[in-house]
């Protein structure tokens, strides 16, 4: 039974790479998580784990410099928020990376590729990086869409959204000209996003980057204030790290 060490300061996000790969592995035994690199060259010393999920920002020392204290048997996956970490990542001789917040699809193709070099060896970096460097795919987002508002189905231009909501069955719709409701849940709805327009603050709401006026901080709490409205979204601590420096 192969053995992980996840390292990663932020309770919610660690609870929630535990939680994913339980689904998705289940044969994969957490033996240990650590707050800082510090802990992490510890549990390292002492597991010998077989996999590392290392989130390059952690206090102590960094993840790229706990990587140093890894053995090359070890895979070790960067786990980051900013995706130009990659190519630092891959230079250290990393197996993968994942990019905050966590795409359980995503996750599972780490998975794939963990048991595929467990099974053939430490493929080299370099020609893992390679391969995910190819020319992606044109990425088509989403740029209207149909919503009810009672029995009347609307056309809305996702442009126009300031945000979405999970509002039970169904995610609420919100614009200017007035809300409405559609079928699609949040975390089906992110992925058919402009990344660079829409962000998710909260597992239960999306917003519109242009809708913003300003953002509240009270302590470690953060509440985003949209144009022209009066509600006020709570940006979770998961995902409060991408405002920090608004």
């Amino acid at each position: 039974m192969p053995i992980a060490l996840i390292v990663e300061d932020e309770p919610l996000l660690r609870a929630e790479l535990r939680d994913q790969l339980h689904a998705l592995w289940p044969e994969l035994e957490i033996g240990a998580e650590a707050e800082n690199g510090i802990e992490a060259v510890a549990f390292v010393e002492s597991l010998r784990p077989d996999v590392v999920f290392l989130d390059i920002q952690v206090p102590g020392l960094d993840g790229l410099e706990v990587a140093r204290h890894i053995p090359d048997a070890t895979q070790v996956v960067f786990v980051t928020a900013y995706a130009e970490h990659a190519l630092r990542a891959f230079e250290t001789g990393a197996a993968d990376y994942l990019v905050k917040p966590l795409d359980t699809g995503r996750l599972m193709q780490t998975v794939k590729r963990l048991k595929a070099r467990g099974r053939d060896g430490n493929r080299p970096a370099a020609d893992l990086w390679r391969q995910l460097s190819s020319p992606p795919a044109p990425v088509t987002y989403l740029k209207w869409l149909r919503a009810s508002v009672g029995n009347i189905v609307r056309l809305v231009m996702v442009s126009d959204v300031q945000f979405f909501q999970s509002d039970g069955k169904y995610t609420r719709v919100a614009t200017a000209g007035g809300d409405a409701l559609i079928r699609l849940p949040l975390k089906a709805l992110i992925e058919q996003l402009d990344p660079s327009q829409f962000v998710q603050v909260h597992r239960a709401a999306i917003v519109n980057l242009q809708a913003i006026d300003h953002i509240v901080r009270d302590g470690t709490a953060m509440e985003i204030l949209l144009k022209g409205r009066t509600e006020k979204l709570a940006v979770s601590e998961a995902y409060g790290r991408q405002f920090r420096q608004m």
